[in-house]
């Protein structure tokens, strides 16, 4: 059971651009169930990514949707010490029937906190990109 806050590792998922993609890292954002479109969702989570190295850092934090995350942000104890990225304007919705996936820890409250402030900052935009194809399997 995952919750708000958690880290979860997804072992397979469809990805923003409709291919199949393994074991990758989310942050939960709602634990909620609702229906979007129609279809129902337990979750909806921003997906994770690490940085390759400085350059690739200071390009991806140039862009208003990305928010970094160090590692003294995670509650855990499988800590990998890799700082990295969540892409907070993608959106993705999950059934738990559907995938199969892992608490890995959690986020600290403060960067939960600016998580969800950007998110909505984002909606005010129209930035927020929505992933339903997890919901048709």
């Amino acid at each position: 059971m995952c919750k708000l806050g958690d880290i979860i590792v997804i072992k397979k998922y469809i990805g923003d651009d409709n291919r199949t993609i393994n074991s990758h890292s989310f942050v939960v954002i709602n634990d909620q169930p609702s229906f979007i479109e129609g279809l129902r969702y337990d979750f909806v989570a921003n997906v994770m990514s690490s940085f390759k190295n400085n350059k690739h850092r200071n390009k991806k934090l140039r862009f208003i949707e990305n928010i970094e995350i160090i590692s003294k942000d995670i509650i855990s104890n499988n800590k990998n010490n890799k700082n990295g990225f969540i892409k907070a304007d993608q959106l993705f919705y999950f059934d738990k029937n559907n995938i199969d996936y892992y608490v890995l820890g959690r986020i600290s409250e403060y960067l939960l906190n600016e998580l969800l402030t950007l998110i909505i900052l984002l909606d005010k935009q129209n930035k927020l990109k929505q992933n339903i194809e997890n919901l048709n399997n």
